[in-house]
């Protein structure tokens, strides 16, 4: 039975009780961004791998810099210096010093480094004017990592910290989750390619280039991407051709025009469909059904309802495949600066410009909120989500605030 008319959470809900995770691959850590790491990362060693210099000095026993002053410095000769990378077996003895490099390898012998602004050099010997405290400005081996400790968790988002922590690690290759392959239909006669002449009437390909953006923002090329003509064999054949994905996401043909084959043709090729309407503005018509691993998302064709379908809907269901550890939009508290009126007390997305003054957040709409005005989603940065039941809302009240772009 197909469940109609079901609020927000209910069809996340579904949604994401049938969104299975994808398999793993291996790929090059230099296309591992933002992917989601598959395995538990241990440490093979330390970082540093060895106690190194945190500044240009030299490396001295501390207890030879004991009761150093500006009138009475300590005189330590010069044996050697270290600049990064070079390894020499020096052994330092009372009396003496290492000139060091910032990253050079701290000497046999040596507990501190006395950094070069307190200190004066002449020929073969350093005068320091300060008395130098045991491990000062030397960092110790193991202080980042650890070896054999868990450094990066399994189902953590690679961040470019991350990349390079793997690098350190010497990690070339990295498991993560598959990307879903997702493919795009764009339906409807109506419907002109962004290089045709322009013919009154019609109108161009908004949502296919919408979408592709949306999709390659989260690192994810769409297998097909194609229009196709409100004419039931035509339709079917688009669809059957992308059965090997994990989503195939269509616009427009889902609401209840004469034209409006999808939901209709959908179950021909086995899908099961699970629910249309969602008591939500924009995108009340959004159509949801299965096939064994692939998931349909039929999407209502005005240019506002399908961004706010994605971010909302189908954005945590790619999320959910690849073991994201957040499927929400980033998620805040701000304090609405104008009345918003409410006709319809459906749950509503309404495209809001956050801004911040003195600590605290503030939002407002971005005007008018037709589901046709795209230019709303290119004025603000976030939605003020309005929960179904609220009525007017006074200017001043809490609100909650989900940011477009956040993965």
């Amino acid at each position: 039975v197909m469940l109609k008319d079901i609020s927000v959470k209910e069809a996340l809900n579904i949604i994401l009780e049938h969104s299975h995770t994808t398999s793993t691959e291996k790929v090059f850590l230099n296309e591992s961004l933002n992917r989601v790491i598959a395995e538990d990362i241990v440490a093979p060693y330390n970082i540093p791998y060895f106690d190194n210099s945190a500044m240009d000095g030299y490396a001295i026993k501390s207890e030879d810099t004991k009761n150093a002053t500006k009138n009475n410095p300590v005189k330590l000769k010069i044996i050697n210096e270290i600049p990064a990378g070079k390894l020499d077996e020096i052994i330092l003895k009372s009396g003496e010093a290492v000139k060091i490099m910032t990253g050079g390898i701290i000497p046999s012998g040596a507990d501190a480094v006395a950094r070069v602004e307190i200190t004066k050099q002449e020929k073969d010997f350093v005068y320091i004017f300060e008395e130098v405290k045991k491990e000062k400005d030397l960092r110790k081996s193991g202080e980042d990592v650890k070896q054999g400790s868990l450094t990066i968790k399994k189902n953590t988002l690679i961040t470019p910290a991350i990349m390079g922590m793997l690098a350190s690690l010497g990690r070339a290759y990295i498991k993560v989750y598959k990307k879903p392959i997702v493919s795009v239909i764009v339906t409807g006669d109506e419907i002109l390619e962004i290089d045709e002449p322009y013919i009154p009437g019609k109108i161009r390909n908004s949502n296919g280039f919408t979408l592709l953006g949306l999709l390659k923002q989260f690192n994810i090329t769409p297998l097909v991407t194609e229009i196709v003509k409100d004419n039931k064999e035509t339709l079917l054949c688009a669809i059957k051709a992308c059965l090997n994905s994990d989503i195939i996401l269509s616009t427009g043909g889902v609401s209840m025009g004469d034209y409006d084959f999808i939901k209709d043709i959908v179950p021909e090729l086995g899908f099961e469909p699970i629910f249309w309407r969602v008591r939500v503005k924009p995108g009340k018509p959004l159509f949801f059904a299965k096939k064994d691993k692939t998931l349909y998302f039929g999407i209502p064709g005005n240019p506002v309802s399908t961004m706010s379908t994605f971010y909302n809907f189908i954005l945590p269901c790619i999320k959910k495949m690849n073991n994201a550890p957040n499927l929400d939009l980033f998620t805040l508290q701000a304090i609405l600066t104008e009345n918003i009126k409410r006709k319809d007390l459906r749950s509503e997305f309404l495209r809001g410009i956050l801004t911040k003054e003195d600590d605290k957040f503030y939002v407002k709409t971005t005007g008018s909120q037709g589901s046709g005005i795209l230019s709303s989603m290119i004025k603000g940065n976030c939605f003020i989500y309005i929960e179904e039941g609220l009525d007017d809302i006074k200017k001043g009240t809490i609100v909650t605030v989900k940011l477009f772009n956040e993965i």
